[in-house]
């Protein structure tokens, strides 16, 4: 087993403090990539299935030499696919690992995530769950350096650069590991030399919760033994707490979509698709682009949904109608919860409580208000309020200052966590001003167009920020309509619903906007106070699922698009990692940043063309060890049999002519056609009939 020659072992909080804060400060990431994934024979056969112990090379920024993972001294692709941007490929046959591979850096990343989020995740987000018996280790460049994150089993390293590696233990003599690390050396760790990993795979097939079941897992709790971290762990998957994301984004990774013992909810996935695609959309038509070939925006409407927020109150957390329904607001004494946190937003003044939309609008306040302090990691100190069915309670001294500090800092936050309360707030003072109609937005349609004129305050919103900024609140119900066309021409005569687009198309809107919407939540959060991640690992598993060709072939480039327009690369580096059977996205990826599977190892196969540019066949022949050729198995086998008959010794009868016509007459391939008829011809003349 490959050992550091440098480990410190971290035996108490100032330790890790004191290393977390010694590290420099960095420019602007500018270089990111995933390089290596390094298997040790130690690992568990049931985590690393197929793959062997070796060194699986994603890149050429490193090679291996011989044992030993070696930064070469310059990026032969810099800028290759823009600035901050690299783009990677695994490839090989079903069977061959490439998924396996995945999960090893899920596990790692997991492992890591556990030791230093330990104490740090909250009640609506999933506890993290320890995978034992793993022995991995992830190289990635980050800003010209070679960093390393090793889980030796019941312990995970970390080096950076040629720093001396640091050394979180999650279990010492049997005993779950007390050492912690501080949450602002956590922050300030994460943003430097860490990435966030965002992964799509809507393979049916993929992260079923009963597949892991028989990994080992632990749960770190103070004060526990190994064995009963086993034990209050059984039943778990370390996978499924990877799906929830009311952390902040503190664990650095997120898989999508979202399943519960492997079904994901479409309509759901769906529902969340049309929120995030409605402020992308309206990016486009701005900046009189297209989101997607052959389309653009025609108009989103909105409709106003009560039920949506009753079901909060009523359903979620178990409230009765009549306290929900009978709520007053009391805005001439300290009264109740409630009341003073619409003070402390200073939406009382002028709050027509018989408005249907002003009411909605105050009580979403109040329940998101709730929502945040008990959600999020950086508002630990809020969760005191309580929960949401607290909030007609009389307010005590304490509970008024804790409200006021609450509001205070969701005002000054301008991440994705604030962003639904400055939404509505908004709304709120656009009805309050007159600028909305109540009447008009609870008896028809509202246009996105007619919406922005009645709130956005004259502001010429253009950037993707203010764009969501000023999006309706969510107790509104989002309808996408969509334009068609062909050679330049609108083909539709009235606007096509999302809903009524092929499969093909909205998988396309959906593995896009998932990761615009990820990536734009990342780069919000601006606050010093909670991780900064400007490193983004993108993993797209098998991504041409439902694609067409064209799709396949314009994916890459589209991909690339959106990250540039949206100038998400100004302040963040991107790795791209793909697998992919399908040689129109493997046709932008040169060879170098290509990672060739079979049967678990990793391969160069011999005489092999670089991919980059190169003809399709050529790719398929090659690059997905399509040994049989290009055509049908079927259609192979048929000919097979028809040559072995026309070749000397082969029998060939009345019977096979009959054969033998059809298939001259059915086969596509001229070049073909013209080799049997030679062939049929040579067997006409050695039987005396030529």
């Amino acid at each position: 087993m490959l050992y550091w020659l440098f480990t410190i072992e971290i035996m108490n909080i100032n330790h890790v403090g004191i290393f977390l804060k010694g590290a420099k400060d960095k420019a602007t990431p500018k270089e990111f990539s995933l390089s290596v994934i390094h298997i040790f024979p130690d690992c568990s056969p049931n985590l690393k299935k197929g793959l062997r112990d070796e060194f699986y090379k994603l890149n050429g920024r490193c090679e291996i030499n011989p044992n030993k993972v070696v930064l070469r001294e310059r990026n032969p692709l810099e800028g290759f696919y823009g600035s901050r941007i690299n783009v990677e490929a695994i490839v090989g046959v079903n069977g061959s690992g490439k998924s396996s591979l995945f999960e090893i850096i899920y596990r790692v990343i997991n492992n890591l995530s556990c030791l230093l989020n330990r104490g740090k995740r909250r009640k609506t987000a999933d506890d993290l769950y320890y995978v034992k018996d793993l022995y991995a280790e992830l190289y990635y460049v980050v800003n010209g350096q070679l960093a390393r994150i090793s889980c030796l089993g019941d312990k995970v390293e970390f080096q950076m650069g040629k720093e001396a590696s640091v050394t979180l233990t999650a279990i010492k003599d049997g005993m779950v590991s007390s050492e912690k690390v501080l949450m602002a050396d956590f922050v300030k760790w994460a943003k430097e030399n860490f990435f966030y990993t965002i992964v799509t795979n809507y393979s049916l097939q993929a992260f079923n919760a009963n597949d892991y079941k028989r990994e080992r897992c632990l749960i770190l709790k103070d004060t526990l033994n190994d064995a009963m971290a086993e034990t209050q762990a059984e039943g778990h998957v370390w996978m499924d707490s990877l799906f929830h994301k009311n952390d902040g984004y503190m664990t650095p990774i997120v898989l999508n979509p979202y399943r519960d013992e492997g079904v994901f909810d479409l309509n759901k996935e769906h529902h969340l698709t049309l929120y995030r695609l409605s402020a992308i959309l309206i990016y486009a038509q701005v900046h009189d682009r297209r989101f997607m070939e052959d389309y653009d925006l025609n108009d989103i409407l909105y409709t106003f949904d009560s039920s949506s927020l009753e079901k909060k109150y009523v359903e979620r957390y178990q409230m009765e109608f009549k306290v929900y329904d009978g709520y007053k607001f009391s805005p001439l004494q300290h009264n109740d919860i409630g009341t003073e946190i619409l003070k402390c937003y200073g939406v009382m003044d002028g709050l027509n409580f018989d408005d249907t939309l002003q009411r909605t609008a105050a009580m979403y306040l109040i329940y998101k208000t709730f929502a945040i302090a008990n959600s999020y990691p950086a508002y630990e100190e809020f969760s005191g309020l309580g929960e949401l069915d607290k909030f007609t309670q009389r307010v005590e001294p304490d509970t008024m200052e804790l409200i006021y500090r609450l509001v205070k800092t969701i005002k000054r936050d301008k991440s994705h966590i604030s962003l639904k309360i400055r939404q509505t707030l908004h709304f709120l003072n656009a009805l309050k001003n007159g600028a909305i109609n109540s009447q008009t937005f609870l008896t028809r349609k509202i246009s996105h167009r007619e919406y922005f004129l009645c709130v956005d305050e004259g502001k010429d919103l253009r950037s993707m920020r203010d764009i969501q900024e000023y999006l309706p609140p969510s107790f509104f119900q989002i309808e996408i309509l969509m334009n068609r066309f062909e050679n330049g021409q609108r083909v539709n005569d009235t606007p096509i619903p999302i809903e009524q687009m092929s499969a093909g198309e909205r998988q396309y809107l959906y593995t896009f906007s998932t990761y615009i919407y990820h990536v734009l939540n990342l780069l919000s959060i601006q606050e010093s106070h909670r991780v900064r991640y400007r490193n983004i690992n993108l993993i797209l598993d098998e991504v041409e699922i439902c694609f067409h060709p064209e799709f396949q072939r314009r994916f890459v480039y589209e991909l690339l698009g959106y990250i540039k327009r949206l100038i998400m690369n100004r302040n963040a580096s991107f790795n791209i990692l793909i697998a992919t059977h399908s040689p129109f996205i493997l046709s932008d990826i040169p060879q170098s940043n290509i990672l060739y599977l079979e049967d678990g190892k990793m391969v160069m196969p011999e005489g092999i063309k670089n991919p980059f540019a190169a003809n399709i066949c050529d790719i398929l022949y090659q690059s997905f060890f399509l040994k049989q050729g290009f055509v049908g198995e079927f259609a192979r086998k048929k000919i097979k049999r028809m040559i072995e008959r026309l070749l000397p010794g082969g029998h060939f009868h009345d019977d096979s002519k009959v054969e033998y016509h059809l298939l001259m007459e059915l086969i596509g391939d001229p070049f073909l056609k013209m080799q049997l008829q030679q062939l049929y011809e040579d067997r006409r003349k050695r039987n005396g009939k030529g």
